[in-house]
């Protein structure tokens, strides 16, 4: 026969069910703004039933109930909607990390404003054909060489600041492969709690949502896959190479070699993230054979060239020849030649002695250099073209940019919103949840009380009969 108190022990693991649950309500609504946060829901079910022990036992039909118990504290997750996001956060990475690199160069370059090159330019060839409707006159020739030393110096700052980026964007690399490899031995250490967790048969729900905030922060980084294991641990690769064994507890070291990225001193194939998207905007967009800079010290090498093969097959005012204007190579070294600094007369206007010093020939075509056609870093085009070009696809490339960083926001945000649909907690759900789990509680409670009555009713009462 079961025991004449069995009814208390089955109404105590109802109040010791829902109770559990509404702990769990209590945490859900708690963490409804931490980041990361999955949802948990207790997971009821009826407790091992009890059979008779007696030689009678078949005279009883079915077996005795003993209650409720909670079956296993669920973190709602889903793993398939987990990937997605991390796909598109990883090509997040990429947009943004170009996005806002080339926002800071379109600041640089000023374009159009009244410090960026098209402006000195301008002022430089306008000084040329001043001189020539006055080649003798001391004003223009001084106006000329104070326009010349301020696109030189144009070009020479505009050089600096894109260099300035390019280290800004190695800065910003070596930032980001910090964080991952700290990120990576802080998921490591997680691994080894939450095995020792689920090796005492428990669920450690919050120290998961912990390392898949983790687990978010690399994959913006680059393209990452990750692998769960039975014993709860789980591994990462990071492109071809695996960044944590998760078997072994072994984290490799995320570093930059040249322009690659490498895991433990192996070339990774990135192709999405933060990490490619700087390395293409240092290398490639900035740096490079054909980057910003080399363009740059293409023009300004065209500069250098074309007004010196002019200028000296010209006459100065002293009567000299054969005097170059530009001192320098490209646009980190160009600048007005110690000669033409000494003094303004050396400038060649005249195209030959006998027109001194009236003549304005050289001049002249000097200020026609502006629209003579030159190859310029593989392509012909003018001076001035060849700057509108440069400063146009930096605007256009900038604008592409930021296009597809918002569309790539969108795209995640359905994503995070997938995610949230799933993951989140809601605060609807949890109070009805409440109130549910409150009556549940209640009633329990209440059947502890019917049956101390049974029993106070055995106790103190049935003594009496027969008296």
């Amino acid at each position: 026969m079961r025991s004449t108190f069995f009814g208390l022990s089955s109404a105590l693991t109802g109040i010791m069910a829902h109770q559990r649950a509404l702990d769990t309500v209590n945490h859900n609504v708690g963490n409804t703004d931490t980041p990361g946060f999955s949802r948990q829901r207790v997971e009821l079910g009826a407790a091992p039933a009890y059979t008779n022990p007696a030689w009678n036992t078949p005279t009883t039909p079915g077996q005795v109930g003993t209650g409720t118990q909670v079956n296993q504290l669920i973190r709602v997750r889903d793993q398939f909607i987990d990937v997605q996001f991390r796909d598109q956060n990883a090509k997040l990475g990429t947009f943004e990390a170009q996005s806002d690199a080339l926002e800071r160069l379109n600041q640089i370059i000023d374009e159009p404003g009244d410090t960026g090159l098209t402006n000195q330019l301008g002022k430089y060839w306008a000084s040329w054909q001043a001189l020539s409707t006055r080649p003798e006159g001391a004003a223009q020739r001084e106006s000329l060489r104070a326009a010349a030393d301020a696109l030189a110096q144009g070009f020479q700052d505009t050089r600096t600041r894109l260099v300035e980026s390019q280290t800004e964007a190695t800065a910003r690399l070596d930032a980001t492969v910090t964080d991952v490899n700290r990120w990576v031995g802080q998921i490591n250490e997680l691994n080894k709690e939450i095995f020792k967790v689920q090796a005492l048969g428990h669920t450690p729900n919050d120290m998961m949502d912990q390392r898949d905030v983790l687990i978010d922060n690399i994959s913006k980084t680059g393209n990452l896959t990750v692998t769960t294991a039975a014993n709860g641990k789980v591994s990462l690769n990071l492109g071809n190479q695996v960044l944590l064994d998760g078997t072994s507890d072994t984290a490799r070291t995320v570093a930059l070699a040249g322009g690659n990225v490498t895991v433990g001193g192996t070339a990774a194939t990135i192709t999405e993230g933060t990490l490619p998207g700087l390395l293409g905007i240092r290398d490639t967009v900035i740096g490079g054979a054909q980057g910003y800079i080399a363009k740059l010290d293409a023009l300004a090498t065209s500069v250098i060239t074309e007004t010196n093969t002019r200028h000296s097959a010209g006459f100065g005012l002293d009567g000299s020849t054969g005097t170059n204007f530009f001192a320098g190579t490209d646009a980190s070294n160009i600048a007005v030649s110690a000669a033409v600094k000494g003094s303004t007369d050396v400038i060649a206007a005249s195209a030959t002695a006998a027109d001194l010093p009236g003549g304005s020939g050289n001049a002249v075509s000097m200020a026609q250099l502006r629209f003579a056609n030159l190859v310029i870093g593989g392509t012909t085009s003018t001076i001035d073209g060849a700057w509108g070009a440069w400063v146009s696809k930096l605007g256009s490339d900038t604008d592409q940019a930021g296009r597809l960083r918002e569309v790539q926001q969108n795209v995640l945000h359905v994503a995070t919103s997938r995610r949230d649909a799933v993951s989140g907690v809601s605060l609807d759900e949890e109070m009805a949840d409440m109130v549910r789990f409150q009556k549940s509680y209640n009633a329990a409670a209440r059947m502890i009380t019917t049956m101390d009555g049974i029993l106070e009713t055995i106790v103190t009462r049935m003594g009496l009969v027969g008296r």
